[in-house]
């Protein structure tokens, strides 16, 4: 006779014949019954423990090394989970009945196993769905803040993401509920038959648990001495660099990958700072030494390298497209003819902004030398009408520059990236310097570019293609490129040009804004004017200011772009300004 003949055989009143039933043979089952209830609910519990151990581990791994809170949350919320069940067997099982030869003490001791479990279930939201809805919903808003610029499909994916995390809860919860009905309450009341027939009084249902505030309380201190450890362990990992410790502050608020800064006073760098990751997805650390892509502060170079050409005496100011293509004559559009290069290092030769899309589509094809795929690029940009008459409006072009890169190749009989290089980059010890992405390809030697694609963030290896290497292609170290700053500040130890040369360069023409190269911009704390430009080429952003007034520098650099990145990187060069230039 089974456990279950017993249970009907004991609950047996309108039969004539009574059944003989065998006490030692019906707690001997009784046993043997609760020894399977109790093994079922320590291995539930040991495998929630187990994946909310993990998921602990992960999402702490996660969230120091990007430095989210918001994983930091998830984390804390399913260390809850395991601290609640492991501390909730302690205290029940020091508050167990002893086990004796009784079987009424071992009908009650199941009983009370039965009813603590069906409270628990029936509360499961509060200590199980509850602290994790709360890190998934700081998730969700943190990731909404940061997509609230990527569009409709974007919120679209949110939305669906936290539709089915409700949906997901609602079923854990309803699996429950139903556990509690289809199981434990059957059970309990088949134990409470057993019990009153026994003549033993009812053992009360658990409507108020006492021990609930015991095992909560545990619970948090245990989440707050995790939290504790946390904090800990992130402060200490930046305790010493006081100036990486600030930044990571700034890169944290803006969510970027990595961000760093160098500061340039009176000819030397005496600051720089990194914090960060260089690859999505990788532990790898940026440093101070790694290598940035600088997008348009390309343009600059370019400027510069036209202003040394000039100074040696094989280009003018106004030197003409013409002069430089007569082999275009006829086919390029004839106002083209007699733009100047200083009209293209300012942005007022008439140049498009946007490239002729047959062009830009055979750009991208890299067909050729480089040398032939800019010569290529700039005759089907001239074929075409200027967007406005050259010479009466500034339209930023990076056609514009393609063109001044390929005057230069005719010039000087070189290629760009080797002219640039020899004339500009070696002279100044810009050794890290070079053109497309950054680093080995498939490797993480050196960090990665991203893209926000709906609420991710995407590393990539990519970059313009060479036609547009002159505005916009090169790469280097922020030491390098404060390097090339210290040369527009007029240091004594990089003078390749006459200051009279560097003046024309920093001197915006026709009522705006923007040099050869440089957006110059009225600023006290430069004590007068400073010199800007940033870059991006959609995967990176970097900005320079320069304040020739105080002989000082400032660049930033993260590897993502956007309003972030902007951001970020100006708060990063706001407090480095706040910190040399503080009176």
């Amino acid at each position: 006779m089974n456990f279950e003949d017993l249970q009907k055989a004991w609950q047996l009143q309108d039969v004539g014949a009574r059944v003989t039933i065998n006490a030692a043979a019906l707690m001997k089952e009784v046993r043997r019954n609760q020894r399977q209830f109790r093994g079922t609910i320590f291995w539930r519990d040991a495998r929630e423990v187990g994946v909310a151990a993990f998921l602990t581990w992960l999402f702490l791994h996660w969230g120091i090394r990007d430095h989210d809170w918001s994983l930091y949350l998830l984390a804390f919320g399913c260390f809850f989970v395991g601290a609640f069940i492991v501390v909730d067997r302690l205290v029940r099982h020091q508050r167990r009945p002893v086990m004796n030869d009784s079987l009424q003490a071992c009908l009650e001791s199941a009983l009370t196993q039965v009813n603590h479990q069906i409270w628990l279930l029936k509360n499961v939201f509060w200590w199980y769905s509850l602290p994790i809805d709360i890190g998934l919903g700081g998730f969700i808003t943190k990731q909404a803040w940061q997509e609230r610029h990527a569009g409709l499909a974007a919120m679209a994916g949110l939305a669906g993401y936290a539709l089915f995390c409700v949906l997901t809860g609602w079923g854990i919860y309803w699996l429950n509920q139903f556990a509690v009905r289809k199981e434990l309450e059957p059970r309990r009341q088949e134990l409470q038959t057993l019990l009153a027939d026994a003549g033993s009084p009812t053992i009360k249902s658990e409507t108020k648990n006492p021990t609930m505030k015991i095992t909560m309380l545990i619970s948090v201190l245990l989440v707050a001495m995790l939290t504790a450890g946390v904090l800990i362990a992130s402060n200490t990992a930046v305790a010493n660099d006081a100036p990486s410790q600030s930044l990571e502050v700034i890169r944290k608020k803006h969510d970027l990958p990595a961000l760093a800064v160098v500061v340039v006073k009176n000819g030397q760098i005496c600051d720089r700072a990194a914090a960060g990751i260089r690859k999505q997805g990788d532990p790898t650390p940026v440093t101070t030494n790694d290598v940035f892509h600088i997008g348009s502060c390309t343009k600059s170079m370019t400027a510069t390298l036209t202003a040394m050409l000039i100074e040696a005496g094989k280009l003018r100011w106004d030197t003409t497209i013409a002069e430089v293509f007569p082999e275009l004559k006829g086919k390029m559009n004839k106002q083209y003819e007699t733009v100047t290069v200083e009209q293209l290092l300012h942005h007022r030769g008439g140049v498009p902004g946007e490239p002729p899309p047959a062009a830009w589509k055979r750009a991208w094809e890299q067909n050729g030398t480089p040398t032939q795929q800019r010569r290529g690029f700039i005759a089907a940009v001239l074929a075409r009408p200027p967007a406005a008459t050259p010479g009466t409006k500034m339209i930023y072009s990076n056609q514009g520059y393609a063109i001044i890169g390929a005057i230069l190749e005719k010039i000087a009989g070189q290629d760009y990236e080797t002219l640039i290089t020899e004339k500009l980059f070696k002279p100044l010890h810009m050794d890290t310097a070079g053109f497309g992405p950054p680093g080995t390809t498939d490797k993480v030697d050196q960090p990665w570019g991203h893209l926000h694609k709906l609420f991710l963030t995407i590393p990539v290896q990519a970059d313009n293609p060479p036609a547009i290497a002159s505005a916009g292609r090169v790469h280097c170290s922020l030491d390098d490129l404060a390097r090339f700053a210290m040369l527009h500040l007029q240091s004594p130890t990089n003078g390749l040009l006459r200051p009279e040369t560097l003046a024309r360069l920093h001197t915006p023409t026709g009522g705006g804004d923007y040099a050869c190269g440089w957006v110059v911009l009225p600023r006290d704390w430069a004590g007068g004017t400073a010199l800007m430009h940033n870059g991006s080429n959609t995967m990176w952003y970097v900005v320079m200011w320069l304040a020739p007034g105080n002989n000082f520098a400032v660049i930033a650099a993260t590897n993502i772009a956007g309003p972030d990145a902007e951001q970020g990187c100006d708060d990063a060069c706001v407090a480095m300004i706040n910190k040399w230039l503080a009176k």
